[in-house]
């Protein structure tokens, strides 16, 4: 037997949800940061394959959101995804998972492709935007130490096909990895994933 009260009630609790899940602030944050779980993990913390993105700095997720809301960042999925939040969620989620700790993915990675990463990645000058173990000192760029190899992997690729729309600011990403060969872009991924 349907019950008014509690009808009502329930009903005040979805528009107070909906109306928070439209607002800046920290409730809002959590809502639409808790919606990334599902690919991402609890709070950002991927168990893989998808990428780690809880401690990831504020500006790198917000314009990440923004290049897949707008379309100037190929993504399968995020692509698409991308598209349903409006600019002050992307802000708010951006911040929220911004503020999570960053938790290392936890695959074996090979210790032989990983030693040859690291040459490639001291030889080509990446470490003048990722740091030398795959950390940044710039809010703008990821951090790739102990992201998930195969996500590495399939991103560098992309960066590398220029059928795939990318920022911008990450052509010159492009530019550096067109000439690796696709071995040598799986050992680079294999340095990052083993760099905690």
């Amino acid at each position: 037997m349907y019950n008014k009260k509690l009808g009502v009630v329930l009903a005040a609790g979805l528009l107070a949800a909906s109306a928070s899940a439209g607002a800046n602030g920290p409730t809002a944050a959590a809502i639409v940061g808790h919606t990334c779980a599902g690919c991402h993990g609890t709070l950002g913390a991927s168990v893989g394959p998808a990428p780690v993105i809880g401690g990831l700095s504020e500006m790198y997720l917000a314009s990440t959101m923004a290049a897949y809301k707008d379309g100037t960042r190929f993504g399968t999925v995020m692509e698409r995804l991308g598209r349903g939040y409006t600019p002050g969620e992307i802000l708010d989620m951006s911040k929220f998972l911004a503020a999570q700790p960053w938790v290392s993915g936890k695959i074996p990675v090979d210790a032989k492709a990983a030693e040859k990463g690291k040459t490639i990645h001291s030889a080509n000058g990446c470490a003048g935007c990722h740091g030398p173990t795959g950390i940044s000192p710039m809010p703008n760029t990821p951090r790739m130490a102990g992201q998930y190899a195969d996500y590495l992997y399939f991103q560098m690729m992309d960066y590398k096909d220029a059928k795939k729309a990318i920022p911008g600011a990450a052509m010159i990403m492009r530019n550096m990895l067109t000439p690796v060969s696709d071995d040598d872009v799986k050992a680079l991924a294999a340095f990052y994933a083993s760099a905690k």
